[in-house]
């Protein structure tokens, strides 16, 4: 491969932010466009009449993996970018009236059930056993490229432990059938009921209550905000309104990328941070595509899709917590992902992100973010207008009987808006489902010379930090392929 001094980037999300910033403080000259009229991607804000909005990512967990992120990039991240800890994190209701509530850290309560004495017995015990593990991953294994040899080199004493499902581990640890379904309906962002979680996502509960879940100064957004300047500062140019037509490639090398309005773009590498269902399957004319990798498009199990309510209210909303959610039992939880055809099934999930920042909203108001429950097998391209506002208006009218809402602002993102102005595959929420098997995932270097791939369908399943981390990787072996 000729030696790399030119790159561009496909994605102006934080995979491809933080690639960005790498290469062009290692001296290449880095060109970085982006479809949409801001950066972020999933993890960008949008303000509307003063309310401050999250566009996909709602809190960041393993908060050392940004941390290495910006030590990669030479940023000092405290006075760049203030995270704020999420003391009160989760408030959890279940069908027989139980209350549990968890704090800052093992700060753990229980409103009827169980006693808390035992409640926090089984707490202990539970990250006797798990933070071990979470500490090899978050303090190693997630900080290399994945590699088997490594994994079994460091983590062989906790491998026994990475057999069964999440909700086969919550019955062994917990004893009381309210407090599992609190535990477990911690671990549901991965879109999969606990008896089909593999057991490791236990993890983001032990996140959870030892580093804790973290929420930037000002929203979401600040990370790119912060990634962004960095790579300006280093040289690199950013192109906003930026569509990618093709991955121009002649004679097996990269020669650069088709970019909407400017034409052909040259470039001796090209880095995509888009999914590699989109690189590989739209992005690129199929004669330059193995066979295999074209089998890997057609089979890639992708995430579940998301309907998203946020209102801003002008008044401050009755909860103490962060995330909220009436769920149901542990063994029921799978009804969250399989709604009936005919109705919405109301199982509350909420986040109200001015508890942990308030200046989300103006004065004396709040903001409410909403997840209903979605017909799962509803192609993206289906979720119509009328489909659309009868889900909203069934979830609005059921929140207005258990919280007092002054809603001044409405903003519904659908599958469909997800896919066509996010971008973001069938609209799968993460792209490939958390749950997939390594062998699934695409690999930072390909098969065309001077391509390159990051971004969640490389490392999925972790948000923001692990999609950072993604576009260090794929820049580091860019580097070491060109020579660098």
């Amino acid at each position: 491969m000729r030696k790399i001094s030119t790159v561009a980037i496909i994605g102006g999300g934080v995979s491809g932010l933080s690639a960005a910033g790498l290469l062009a403080r290692k001296g290449l000259r880095v060109k970085l466009f982006e479809a949409n009229d801001k950066l972020g991607g999933s993890c960008a804000n949008t303000n509307i009449s003063g309310y401050t909005f999250h566009d996909g990512a709602l809190y960041m967990s393993f908060p050392g993996i940004l941390e290495h992120v910006f030590g990669k990039l030479g940023l000092d991240r405290p006075s760049l970018l203030p995270l704020r800890k999420i003391t009160a994190s989760q408030t959890t209701t279940l069908p027989d009236g139980t209350v549990i509530t968890f704090g800052d850290g093992m700060d753990v309560t229980i409103k009827g059930g169980t006693g808390e004495a035992r409640l926090q017995r089984e707490l202990n015990n539970l990250l006797k056993k798990w933070e071990p593990v979470y500490r090899l991953f978050a303090d190693d294994i997630f900080l290399h490229p994945f590699s088997m040899p490594h994994m079994l080199a460091k983590g062989w004493r906790q491998l026994p432990k990475l057999r069964g499902s999440v909700a086969s581990e919550i019955d062994h640890l917990f004893s009381d059938k309210a407090v599992r379904a609190a535990m477990s309906g911690v671990t549901l962002f991965a879109g999969v009921p606990p008896q089909k979680m593999p057991v490791q996502f236990i993890l983001g509960l032990v996140s959870m209550l030892t580093d804790g879940f973290y929420l930037p100064e000002g929203g979401m957004g600040k990370i790119p905000d912060a990634l962004s300047r960095a790579t300006k500062n280093y040289g690199g140019e950013i192109f906003l309104n930026s569509k990618i037509n093709k991955i121009v490639v002649k004679n097996g090398n990269v020669q650069g990328l088709d970019v909407d309005g400017q034409g052909l773009v040259e470039a001796d590498a090209v880095l995509s941070t888009v999914s590699g269902m989109l690189t590989f399957g739209s992005l690129l004319d199929q004669e330059h595509v193995p066979d295999s990798l074209k089998r890997k498009v057609q089979n890639s199990p992708l995430s579940h899709k998301a309907l998203v309510i946020q209102l801003g209210l002008a008044n401050r909303v009755d909860v103490h917590s962060h995330s909220n959610s009436v769920l149901p039992m542990m063994d029921e939880q799978y009804q969250l992902f399989m709604p009936g055809e005919n109705d919405v099934k109301w199982w509350p999930m909420y986040a109200v992100p001015t508890v942990t920042a308030p200046e989300l909203a103006p004065q004396g108001g709040s903001i409410i973010e909403i997840y209903p429950s979605i017909k799962q097998a509803m192609p993206a391209d289906d979720w119509d207008e009328r489909e659309t506002k009868r889900i909203v208006d069934i979830t609005v009218e059921a929140l207005a009987r258990m919280h007092k809402i002054d809603i001044a602002v409405k903003r519904v993102t659908s599958p469909k808006d997800f896919q066509d102005r996010m971008h973001l595959y069938k609209g799968a929420t993460y792209g490939l489902s958390p749950i997939a098997d390594p062998g699934a995932q695409f690999l930072h270097d390909s098969p065309i010379r001077g391509l390159f791939q990051a971004g969640q369908s490389t490392f999925p399943g972790y948000g923001v930090s692990s999609a950072s981390m993604s576009g260090i990787f794929a820049a580091e072996k860019l580097m070491r392929t060109g020579g660098l």
